[in-house]
């Protein structure tokens, strides 16, 4: 099952490629090897920040408790990745299935407006 996250663009973003699984053996006379178990990466990390009123804010909580809590991939909107270039943007696999790292962030900052901070995670799913 796939939960949908609202389409709100964010005021901050940082992405962090993710690794690919590997391996490395050392022997006693000190040379080593690496071993390489996949095509592709994983564990890649999207955090965002929004700046947002009550709508938004309550529109991305409930993406966290339809999803319940990372249980449910997330299907994520064009929007997150607004001002990226295409040439960036196609960095970003298409086969990873983004899930909430942990619960949003939320900091009021005054009446109606909120800063929520959001971490996910993208994993291979068989």
């Amino acid at each position: 099952m796939s939960v949908s996250f609202p389409a709100i663009s964010p005021t901050r973003r940082s992405f962090t490629p993710g690794r690919y699984a590997t391996k490395k053996f050392d022997s006693i006379s000190g040379s080593s090897s690496t071993r390489l178990y996949g095509n592709r990466a994983f564990d890649a990390q999207l955090t965002m920040d929004f700046v947002t009123g009550d709508s938004d804010t309550t529109a991305i909580l409930n993406s966290w408790h339809e999803s319940k809590g990372g249980a449910y991939t997330l299907t994520l909107p064009s929007s997150i990745f607004t001002g990226t270039t295409s040439d960036l943007a196609n960095q970003i696999p298409s086969y990873l299935n983004w899930r909430w790292a942990e619960s949003p962030l939320v900091e009021s900052l005054f009446p109606g407006r909120s800063r929520v901070q959001v971490r996910l995670v993208a994993t291979l799913d068989a």
